[in-house]
């Protein structure tokens, strides 16, 4: 009888990516329809830049759901390697569309603070910017949480997301209290600041997902834990040296290639013993999927 098996992982972790994905998709959904009806009846540009930024959160919770349920599917006969790059690309996705974001509220910022049109003033919008720090700062702990555990950069993407909400909402929240105390214009100091973070988190986001898909080395610290365990087998004399030994980025996994000296006596058997000895000793790394050894006899 012929087995079949799931595509998919059969994992908590991934599961529970999954959920939190679309809990996230739910949350800004209301968070959005709160503050655009709170933002239209009290003409405060301040919540109403929050609310595109939350219709923005939609649509990459949308991804980061994509992107979790995609990293989870086996190796298949057209992705051998997996499908590590889909989370790297989800969160350079969101990098873009958080520009975009970013550009159209500093557009608004500069046409309220030219044109005028005093926002009015009122209690609810303080209450609804209150509600989305509460419900951002829960989500970016609980994502940043996962996104460590899982090494996920999606999920990564999602807790800084959640944190640059939380920064935008408090600074929301001057420009509603200083129309409350008879200083209208800071609704559109406070939309040009929200404007300046938003650009910042998306370019550093961007910035560090584009360097995994273009296939980067990975972070120095990484790279000397390497080193460290190959010098290792030399002093064990397990190996007598090694070379061309290259490590870089593909997706969110980390592949190496290296060349290793060992000796002209070490038999078939104990050749191949070794190879798989080094290559779990390495994948035993955070982050590392795949090891090439080219086992040179010297």
């Amino acid at each position: 009888m012929t087995r079949t098996h799931s595509v998919f992982r059969r994992k908590p972790a991934f599961s529970a990516s999954m959920r939190a994905a679309g809990v996230l998709i739910f949350l800004n959904a209301l968070l959005f329809l709160a503050k655009v009806i709170v933002g239209m009846a009290y003409n405060s540009l301040a919540v109403l830049s929050d609310a595109g930024n939350s219709l923005t959160d939609v649509v990459t919770s949308t991804i980061i759901l994509f992107a979790v349920r995609e990293t989870a599917k086996l190796p298949d006969v057209k992705h051998p390697f997996g499908h590590g790059r889909t989370e790297p690309l989800a969160a350079f996705t969101v990098a873009v569309l958080t520009c975009v974001l970013a550009t159209q509220v500093f557009r608004e910022a500069i046409g309220r603070l030219i044109d005028g049109g005093e926002p009015l003033k009122g209690v609810a919008p303080l209450i609804v910017l209150a509600a989305v720090i509460l419900t951002k700062s829960v989500i970016w702990v609980v994502a940043g949480r996962m996104g460590r555990q899982q090494r996920s950069p999606a999920m990564i993407a999602a807790a800084m997301d959640a944190k640059m909400d939380v920064l935008i909402s408090l600074m929301a929240m001057v420009g509603v209290v200083g129309t409350d105390v008879g200083l209208p214009w800071l609704d559109g100091v406070a939309a040009l600041f929200i404007a300046a973070w938003i650009a910042h988190t998306g370019f550093s986001l961007g910035k560090a997902n584009i360097e995994k898909l273009l296939g980067a080395v990975p972070d120095p610290s990484t790279v000397r834990i390497i080193h460290a365990r190959l010098n290792l087998l030399k002093k064990q004399n397990r190996i007598r040296n090694f070379h061309d030994l290259r490590i870089h980025y593909v997706g969110s996994e980390i592949h190496i290639a290296v060349h290793v000296d060992v000796s002209r006596q070490l038999g078939l058997q104990a050749s191949h013993d070794l190879d798989e000895e080094i290559q779990a000793m390495l994948q035993s790394i955070p982050d590392v999927k795949h090891v090439a050894l080219h086992m040179d006899p010297v």
